[in-house]
């Protein structure tokens, strides 16, 4: 098929792989310091929940319409010079835009171009990952998606709490911006080996855009393993914008106790990513699916229905595991498709799902946030996961 990916033999060069996973941890923390500390600036600046909504899903909105074209670009000039666009971009927002936003509007006008400037970093670096698989195993699929939710969701979390405790959301910013810089730094250096773009020769941009679409709406399998992708972020986003303030809000919890929520998620997911691919390889791929969502079901009615703080606890936990099981799957299935579709095609694609599903988990949890309180979103999410195990139960059965 057009596009496809030879097999790679060539060993790796020495310390690449630990360059690439520090370079995700990197990128992930800059994320994960950013998704804590915007909702909780949003509200010192007396937004409305569903502007607060908009802080926490915009951050995904140039995901969602970007992967995609991004996945062109890369084809034609390659991932290093779109990955130092993306850094330097994001260093310049969090030094002039963040820093002084005074009002809600302002802050959200940032985080839209902040959500614009990402995919170029985000984008790029799962793009040449999924490229890279072939030459590291399968079984180490899940070391770049671990890596990043190891800084966005552990890292990232905690550090932001702490900074705003003892220096204010201001200097904030600007630590995350210097972490920024560091990141690029170390990215022009991990990225120096990835292969160069196909300029003028490559297949135009729209063409591209169009066998993108073109290959989504023929594949059912792609679609369905989108689709899986897709309801987990808008879990997980969902939980990662509101479980800090139901946690303060309803039981009194510390700015870091319940920042603690996202980061015991957060681990749950990354050690899933880590060590569960081993224990389920013997497990069919339909089974891994439905146990995943039965954990997801069992987390969402705990955090839809908190009758106290250890509700809370044990829901972000389950999430974790049932988020990361389900993930493991998916990106196996992305794996797969690699060697069939090609790098920037599958890259584009891989990367569209997730983040789109973290727009609308933000955005239209906070409109639910709005009308029907913090919990709406766990109830229906509660909903779609028991929709969905219903789809996936007799394929379970009939794979046994």
């Amino acid at each position: 098929m057009s596009g496809a990916t030879p097999a790679l033999v060539e060993p790796l060069p020495p310390h690449y792989l630990t360059g690439f996973m520090l370079l995700g941890v990197l990128a992930g923390t800059s994320n994960g310091v950013a998704k804590v500390v915007l909702p909780l600036y949003a509200a010192t600046l007396h937004a409305t929940p569903w502007q607060i909504g908009l802080v926490g899903g915009l951050q995904f909105v140039g995901m969602l319409l970007l992967s995609l074209p991004l996945g062109a670009l890369i084809d034609r000039i390659g991932s290093r010079p779109l990955f130092r666009l993306g850094c330097a971009g994001a260093v310049l927002l969090f030094l002039a835009g963040f820093s002084y936003a005074a009002t809600p509007w302002q802050l959200i006008g940032c985080v839209l171009l902040f959500g614009v400037v990402n995919p170029f970093r985000m984008v790029t670096t799962q793009t040449e990952f999924l490229h890279l698989l072939p030459r590291i195993g399968p079984s180490r699929a899940g070391w770049q998606r671990a890596s990043q939710s190891c800084g966005m969701f552990f890292v990232g979390p905690l550090l932001g709490a702490w900074l705003v405790g003892v220096a204010g959301y201001a200097h904030t910013f600007r630590s995350v911006a210097a972490g920024l810089f560091v990141t690029l730094l170390i990215g022009q250096r991990v990225l120096s080996t990835a292969p160069p773009g196909q300029g003028a020769d490559g297949m135009g941009l729209l063409a591209h855009l169009r066998d993108q679409l073109r290959v989504i709406g023929s594949r059912a399998d792609l679609r369905r393993t989108m689709q899986v992708e897709f309801l987990g972020q808008v879990a997980m986003s969902y939980f990662t914008v509101f479980v800090i303030l139901v946690a303060m809000r309803r039981f009194g919890m510390s700015t870091q106790q319940a920042a603690g929520l996202v980061t015991l998620q957060g681990a749950a997911f990354v050690l899933t990513l880590l060590a569960a691919g081993g224990v389920i390889a013997g497990w069919r791929e339909a089974v891994r699916y439905r146990v995943a969502l039965v954990l997801l079901l069992a987390a969402e009615l705990l955090l839809a229905n908190p009758f106290g703080p250890a509700a809370l606890w044990a829901g972000a936990l389950l999430l974790g595991l049932g988020l990361g099981l389900q993930h493991l799957t998916s990106v196996a299935r992305f794996a797969r498709l690699v060697q069939e579709l090609g790098r920037g095609r599958t890259g584009g694609m891989f990367s569209l799902a997730g983040p789109s599903g973290g727009l609308v988990g933000a955005v239209a949890g906070g409109l639910l946030n709005q009308h029907f309180g913090m919990l709406a979103g766990f109830h229906v999410l509660a909903l779609l996961f028991l929709l969905q195990l219903g789809w996936q139960w007799p394929r379970g059965r009939a794979a046994c």
